[in-house]
């Protein structure tokens, strides 16, 4: 088998790795079709193997393609961070990018505190935020393809650092004027159990607890409504007769957009622990060190994220 001297070729590889596709391939490194197939041509010369088979529209690995990824991408990555290595960070000039993988919830509820924190403090840096299924959080993170993750997330364990955030409560949310809440004065356990409920699915995250525990009670088929995110609740329950459980910092985020009533949960739950994740290799990364120390501060000084006591 011989060397690879061209690193261009590995970047092509690692190109078609992610996208299963020569077009999209292309497009990211700003190139054309043939030069990306050309180059996977020289590849599969060097490596005396098809590399990737076209099924249908997508280009499929073949198991050496599948062997050698883990080793060409982590080797890749670690040379790109290379060439971006700076003597320290100072947050009023730098232009540095963090990803940070946060569900819809954290976007609408962290993300302005964290924008707010740098308006002055660092300008030019920037944020783009994505959402990954559960298993393919850590290698995001150990690959430094996501800087820090957010959220509930108690699933992710090993290999990684943490920190917690703050904690949340569930509350219970409806529309203003609810009929079956009017007549009964206040929504006791037997009327949140007469009721249809609307439900996020919130997968890859420790919020399937909800779902479990109305289940538990009996409500498996009283769910009118079900959608993958939370955001959506509270505009679904002001539409229509449905109740939603829901984190407390998105009902009090939206009870003044929204025509909606905040009411204390009649089941108890266990109080959400909204965690920072960061993989160990990066635990010395300047830039990181800053950003958890911003949003850590940030979020300290918001009062509408801390739970309620239960009288």
């Amino acid at each position: 088998m011989n060397e690879i001297a061209d690193l261009n070729l590995v970047t092509v590889f690692e190109a078609v790795w992610r996208h299963r596709q020569i077009s999209r391939a292309a497009a990211e490194l700003n190139s054309s079709q043939p030069t990306v197939s050309n180059a996977l041509r020289r590849l599969r010369e060097i490596m005396d193997d098809r590399l990737f088979v076209r099924s249908g529209q997508m280009m499929m690995p073949t198991p050496l393609a599948q062997e050698i990824a883990p080793h060409w991408c982590d080797g890749l990555m670690a040379i790109r961070k290379g060439t971006t290595v700076k003597a320290g960070f100072i947050p009023a000039t730098d232009r540095r990018r963090f990803s940070l993988l946060m569900t819809d919830i954290a976007e609408a509820i962290i993300l302005p505190h964290l924008l707010d924190a740098c308006r002055v403090a660092a300008p030019s840096v920037s944020f783009r935020t994505t959402q990954l299924d559960v298993e393919k959080t850590l290698p995001a993170l150990r690959s430094g393809d996501v800087d820090l993750a957010i959220g509930y997330l108690p699933s992710l364990r090993s290999g990684v650092k943490q920190q917690l955030l703050f904690e949340a409560d569930y509350v219970v949310i409806s529309r203003k004027d609810h009929p079956i809440i009017r007549r009964s004065g206040k929504l006791t356990r037997a009327t949140f159990l007469a009721c249809r409920h609307a439900l996020a699915e919130a997968t890859g995250t420790g919020h399937v607890v909800v779902e479990r525990t109305l289940k538990r009670c009996g409500l498996g088929n009283s769910i009118g409504t079900r959608v993958p995110h939370f955001l959506a609740l509270p505009m679904i329950v002001a539409a229509s007769d449905l109740l939603a459980t829901v984190p407390r910092p998105l009902a009090r985020l939206l009870i003044d957009t929204v025509p909606i009533a905040i009411h204390q949960h009649p089941i108890r739950f266990s109080n959400l622990p909204i965690r920072l994740f960061w993989h160990e290799r990066f635990d010395a990364d300047l830039g990181l060190r800053w950003l958890r120390h911003t949003l850590r501060q940030a979020l300290h000084r918001a009062e509408a994220l801390r739970p309620e006591r239960r009288v």
